[in-house]
């Protein structure tokens, strides 16, 4: 991935805090993922576009635009899911009428956002192509060196340091 083990982290809390069910986090994370890394844009802020519309059950015109704002083809996609569930064609004006009349629900479109990223759809492992690149090689080496210090501070220092701190509480509770 791209993305630094303590963003992923941060963002899985941000998913959880939108009742994501734990047994859907990391798929909904590695979809969200996908898309932020195609369309170049934060993933808290797909999360923020996607937990309202998962808060409020339907999605709202202030959502619709968080989502055109971040470059995902929201509208054009639910045009499209709607024509093929309805055998008739509905255009992106109906879809605009269905969302003013609270008829776009968060299943619509947290099924889109998994159409974009199912294989063939647009983001599909996005991620991965971008792991890729100099950057994110240099992250993911920043991110194993991160991981190596903790694991090193916690086997050869820690059980000192916790003995420093246990002698300071000890000094400082009984200071007379």
């Amino acid at each position: 991935s791209p993305y630094g083990l303590m963003e992923l982290s941060q963002y899985s809390k941000q998913l959880a805090a939108y009742s994501v069910p734990y047994h859907e986090l990391y798929d909904t994370m590695k979809r969200i993922a996908d898309i932020s890394a195609g369309v170049g844009v934060d993933m808290s802020r797909i999360i923020l576009a996607f937990g309202q519309v998962k808060a409020a059950n339907i999605l709202k015109g202030t959502a619709l635009r968080q989502f055109t704002e971040a470059n995902i083809p929201m509208l054009d996609r639910l045009s499209e899911r709607f024509t093929k569930l309805r055998g008739e064609l509905v255009t992106t004006s109906d879809v605009i009428d269905m969302i003013s009349k609270k008829q776009v629900s968060f299943e619509d479109v947290k099924a889109v956002l998994f159409e974009l990223t199912d294989a063939g759809g647009m983001f599909y492992n996005m991620q991965e192509v971008l792991a890729e690149s100099l950057s994110a090689k240099w992250k993911n080496l920043s991110d194993a060196i991160a991981n190596a210090m903790g694991g090193m501070a916690d086997s050869f220092i820690g059980d000192g340091l916790k003995r420093v701190a246990e002698i300071l509480t000890l000094l400082v509770q009984d200071w007379q």
